[in-house]
């Protein structure tokens, strides 16, 4: 697939390894922190990059040429991702970077409409990314995922690890990467919004010897969940004070979480605090005592728990598409018809999507149905409200949408709650 723009001489193509040194001239200049821009740099930059561009099938490296003038890059990632319950693509950004004297000529929203394109003809079900300006997507029709709950917390608070719970538990090494990774699979397959690992993350993960790991294992052998952290030093003068700082926690149930903090909290002797970071958003329910490590008070009487953090930000490629492809999703008993009024924001035209429910499923309803209720919205907060990291009523509370019959909108509202909110944990 090649999009080209002959007014302004523009193409965009997969690049070649001819192309690498153009590359890292836009990457090292993108993307400047904890790089050192000297030699080695820009070896091990190089070596990094010439693996992807030979070894990679999720993953795809396009660059958008000036003529021969290499001017913007991006990646684009085929995820395998849950849509309520099954598994099916979707597409992702990554690293979208414009060289620094040939900005401000419209490149980026170029190359997202490339990006767009291929998610469509690769069959996604939605675009996502980790936005480096989130109103320049949010004005592309973007909306948000679930958020991240970050905890910083005294390691004693952790749940006390069960006695029955410790033979289960073991120190992971190199040789269990695989089985830690296809343990990560059954995670993402049980859990709204998550995503498998992809090939370059993948290679990164395989590749930190930095990371430490925790297994849980059940009777069957099975490894059913694990805690990924690394230690970290917490003071500049006293080597004895550290935290630990968890990367990913992937379970098959409460029980083996519970273990696995139980692990990390038999670590109190060698870090004071943990750090780890959650979707959950009712995580602290799990704690005897939640507040941070910051003291921190917050009018009227709040003592602070976490911070929270938007990330992954995506677009439905096609709605319609979308309610079709997800025709399994189960809702409560009602019979509603809605229509779904937004602006499509890259094309710059009025779109209207109308879904009937009834029988414990949704399809799409044609254009002479007629609506109980329409919602008005932006693009982007559909996307959020029809995969479940949004509440409608919320939404029309707060005046972020607006819905014509009070009533029918609550109705709407309580087919549409998702039990779950979207959240992922890929680094992309």
């Amino acid at each position: 697939m090649m999009h080209a723009d002959a007014h302004r001489n523009w193409t965009i193509r997969p690049l070649a390894e001819t192309d690498l040194e153009a590359y890292l001239d836009i990457y090292l200049n993108s993307y400047p922190a904890y790089k050192d821009l000297d030699q080695a740099c820009r070896d091990h930059y190089r070596e990094k990059h010439r693996t992807e561009l030979r070894e990679d099938t999720q993953t795809r490296t396009v660059g958008l040429f000036e003529g021969e003038t290499l001017i913007a890059t991006m990646k684009l990632i085929l995820f395998s991702m849950n849509f309520f319950g099954q598994m099916q693509p979707a597409c992702g950004l990554m690293a979208l970077e414009v060289h620094p004297l040939h900005k401000k000529k419209g490149a980026a929203l170029f190359m997202v409409r490339y990006f767009e394109d291929y998610a469509r003809e690769n069959g996604a079900l939605l675009t996502l990314l980790l936005p480096f300006r989130i109103d320049f997507y949010r004005r592309m029709g973007y909306g948000f995922a679930g958020k991240i709950y970050e905890y910083h917390l005294p390691t004693w608070v952790l749940p006390k690890p069960a006695p029955a719970a410790l033979p289960h538990l073991r120190l992971l090494q190199p040789e269990d990467f695989d089985a830690a990774m296809d343990c990560q699979r059954r995670f993402a397959a049980r859990n709204h919004g998550m995503v498998e690992k992809f090939d370059e993350e993948i290679r990164s993960l395989r590749d930190d010897i930095q990371v430490r790991r925790i297994g849980y294992y059940g009777p069957e052998g099975q490894l059913r969940g694990y805690a990924a952290y690394r230690f970290q030093s917490a003071s500049d003068t006293n080597y004895t004070q550290n935290r630990l700082s968890v990367e990913e926690l992937v379970y098959e149930d409460g029980g083996v979480l519970r273990a696995l903090l139980g692990a990390l909290r038999m670590q109190e002797d060698l870090a004071q605090t943990v750090i780890l970071r959650t979707g959950e958003e009712d995580f602290h329910h799990l704690l005897d005592d939640p507040q941070d490590v910051s003291r921190n008070y917050i009018d009227f009487g709040f003592l602070q728990t976490n911070v929270s953090a938007v990330g992954t930000m995506f677009k439905l490629v096609d709605g319609a598409r979308f309610v079709e492809k997800t025709g399994y999703r189960s809702f409560p008993a009602g019979t509603l018809t809605a229509a779904f009024c937004f602006r499509d924001e890259m094309a710059g035209t009025d779109c209207c999507l109308r879904i009937a429910f009834g029988g414990g499923r949704w399809t799409v309803a044609g254009p002479e149905a007629a609506a109980d209720v329409t919602v008005t919205c932006r693009q982007g907060d559909l996307a959020s409200l029809l995969m479940g990291s949004a509440e409608l009523a919320a939404l029309v509370r707060l005046g972020a949408m607006q819905a014509d019959n009070e009533a029918k909108a609550r109705e709407l509202g309580q087919l549409l709650h998702c039990e779950q909110r979207p959240w992922l944990n890929s680094d992309y």
